[in-house]
């Protein structure tokens, strides 16, 4: 897709599919694909890394409340505020 000034730009809806499923594998390989793609920065810290896809999916709408529970867990098990900030 183009707008205007020639450029491309995203479809929200298709990046936040795509995120939403990269996201909820927990497939790391499947996440830095995703990442690449969108040129979305990852920390090349495991711990931090995870810390952070678990804190996404905790935040996500559409992530169910078994998944919530799960990265809530994992954030709370290794030290981490589930929370924002």
């Amino acid at each position: 897709m183009q707008h205007k000034g020639g450029g491309d730009f995203m479809d929200i809806n298709q990046f936040k599919r795509e995120r939403d499923e990269a996201l909820l594998s927990l497939d790391k390989e499947k996440i830095l694909r995703f990442c690449e793609k969108y040129q979305v920065p990852m920390p090349h810290n495991d711990l931090s890394f995870w810390a952070g896809i678990h804190k996404s999916i905790y935040l996500l709408k559409t992530a169910t409340p078994e998944q919530k529970e799960f990265s809530k867990n994992w954030l709370i098990s290794r030290g981490f505020n589930p929370g924002i900030g």
